[in-house]
């Protein structure tokens, strides 16, 4: 995902480069009022509502790949298992460590004291989801492992000195 953002970011800095150095490249020609009106409103009569509909149907489709659970399970189904997740300084309470593999399981996310940010790495170390844990408050969290393996959560947001130990693994199988 983050590498078609990155050709899609791309691509789009060259076309406005290009714009860019089209506009700069003529700006020195004298042009008659009339033609230049006559294109100015043609832009104005399409190009306007051309971006608006791009950027309507862009925010529409990306609602598919929102973090809420919703759309999650909307993209997954249903969960086939939860797992009640509990953070404090400086530990992950899970209440359960081995889950299945190509099943949806749901987070259950909530802390006891302060905020802290779940995050959970694969097993080669990258991560692949995360929510915020806050107290009195639960965030569900709806992800499908499809590489067995152990995982680690690891707290994503500074929780005072022992922050860096708050550890805790579970295995997909």
């Amino acid at each position: 995902m983050q590498v078609g953002v990155g050709v899609l970011f791309l691509l789009l800095t060259i076309a406005w480069t290009g714009v860019l150095w089209w506009v700069a490249t003529r700006s020195g020609q004298a042009v008659p009022y009339e033609r230049v009106s006559a294109v100015i409103s043609r832009i104005r009569r399409w190009g306007a509502p051309l971006v608006v509909a791009l950027l309507a149907i862009a925010f529409l489709v990306s609602l598919l790949f929102l973090p809420y659970a919703g759309s999650r399970a909307q993209r997954l189904g249903e969960p086939a298992v939860t797992v009640d997740v509990t953070g404090r300084m400086w530990a992950w309470e899970l209440s359960r460590t081995t889950l299945p593999r190509g099943q949806v399981v749901e987070f259950r996310v909530t802390a006891l004291d302060v905020n802290h940010g779940f995050g959970i790495d694969a097993p080669d170390g990258r991560i692949v989801t995360q929510v915020q844990a806050m107290p009195g408050y639960t965030n569900r969290l709806l992800f499908r492992f499809d590489q067995p393996g152990v995982y680690t959560i690891r707290c994503l947001e500074f929780c005072a000195t022992g922050h860096h130990l708050m550890q805790a693994q579970f295995t997909v199988q």
